[in-house]
């Protein structure tokens, strides 16, 4: 038989089972009747447990406590767990990338493992800020770590757009350098390592996938998306759908890759949502396609070598032929052109040597205040000397008050 214990008029205490976790059962600020598990069997603590329910119903009856302090408090008391599916499955509906809804999953998932955090008021700063370090401390470089904090940033923001959070506090938690931790630093192909490269793919039926890269900046995903109706040999114009920017790009299309791409297609009927490449280059195969072509993998200064060097190259010998960088922008389809020119512009010395012989000279011949030297000086002597003809001289003896005479674009002193 349940137990219970009167609240003389303020709430009762029940205990159903002998030594069992006391029940509080009171009314609500609109008049109905609730019922509250106090989680403790002692009593004294649940009188405590059951005189704050009394108290926030009387604050809730005022007006002090709004619904929407409610509705705060009820989601503070949900696991994290069932937030964070909750904002996996918004992001999937929204067309989230696949791998991108999935890194979201895994960072949120390990923040919560490494920083103990099993609710949604566990999600502060300090343990973010403490989770962060613990990646550095385990040789993770600035990138990732940017990256984790960015998807915390992002599922804070929407749980805050929701009402689950009452303020954004994780914007403040600061950003790591990148350019002080880069680890990998794609460099630019020379012009003999891309004709050698072309030259090996084009014996393995490869030369499209390189030209597409080189020619067109597209990253590997794009390449394995590609369809045979994004490709108009007709008009020259290359789409990509469903890039990293979620939005439909067209390119006009470099000749060399048009004729690759022609090169394909002759003699075969494809379907126009067919592949261009049902089985995309391996990573395994690009890296001996470099052996083969004399390009190694990592240079001495530790710059390396892949198929998204390829888009490197192209950002870079579009700067080379002097394309200004908004134009260079819209190739590499970046949604900001300093996006091209921080990593996607890779210039050396040799670039600034060309440029430098390339500026006309500016200096003559050094003047001196009392006269002329040299072819100058007899052109100065024959206008004073009156040889101007027509136009009329300078007699010799009228020299003395000539401060100034100008010869074309030049000032002579005498």
């Amino acid at each position: 038989m349940a137990r219970k214990r009167r609240g003389n008029g303020r709430g009762t205490l029940i205990q159903r089972t002998p030594g069992g976790i006391w029940k509080a059962i009171f009314t609500d600020h609109a008049g109905k009747r609730r019922e509250r598990s106090t989680g403790t069997t002692d009593k004294r603590a649940a009188e405590r447990v059951l005189a704050k329910l009394l108290a926030d119903e009387a604050l809730r009856a005022h007006g002090v406590v709004t619904s929407t302090d409610d509705e705060i408090a009820h989601h503070a008391r949900r696991p994290l767990a069932d937030h964070l599916n909750d904002y996996i499955g918004w992001c999937e509906n929204a067309g989230h990338a696949t791998k991108a809804v999935q890194t979201k999953r895994m960072h949120i998932e390990r923040f919560a493992a490494d920083a103990r955090a099993s609710r949604l008021c566990d999600l502060v700063p300090d343990r973010v800020e403490g989770h962060l370090e613990t990646l550095t401390g385990k040789g993770r470089s600035a990138r990732l770590r940017n990256a984790v904090r960015q998807n915390l940033v992002a599922f804070e923001s929407w749980c805050f757009k929701r009402g689950r959070l009452r303020h954004r506090q994780l914007p403040q938690v600061p950003r790591a350098d990148e350019n002080a931790d880069r680890r990998r630093i794609r460099r630019a192909l020379t012009d003999d390592e891309v004709k050698r490269l072309i030259t090996v793919a084009r014996a393995h039926g490869r030369e499209a996938w390189y030209l597409a890269a080189l020619h067109a900046g597209l990253r590997r995903g794009d390449l394995v998306k590609l369809e045979w109706r994004d490709i108009d040999l007709s008009a020259g114009i290359l789409t990509i759908r469903e890039g990293k920017a979620k939005r439909v790009d067209t390119l006009p299309m470099h000749e060399e890759l048009r004729g690759a791409f022609a090169t394909m297609r002759e003699g075969s009927l494809c379907h126009p949502r067919a592949r261009v490449w049902p089985v995309p280059v391996t990573d395994k195969v690009r890296a001996a396609d470099f052996a083969a072509a004399g390009i190694p993998d990592e240079e001495d200064e530790g710059r390396v070598a892949d198929l998204h060097s390829l888009r490197t190259t192209l950002g870079t010998r579009l700067a080379r032929a002097g394309v200004i960088p908004q134009v260079a922008q819209r190739i590499m389809r970046h949604a900001n052109y300093a996006t091209t020119m921080k990593h996607y512009l890779v210039l050396g010395l040799t670039d600034s040597s060309d440029a430098i012989d390339r500026l006309p000279p500016v200096g003559h011949e050094p003047m001196r205040a009392t006269g002329t030297t040299g072819k100058l000086q007899q052109q100065h002597q024959q206008f004073c000397e009156g040889a101007g003809g027509e136009t009329g001289g300078v007699k010799a003896g009228d020299r003395t008050r000539t401060d100034n005479i100008q010869l074309g674009r030049l000032t002579l002193y005498h």
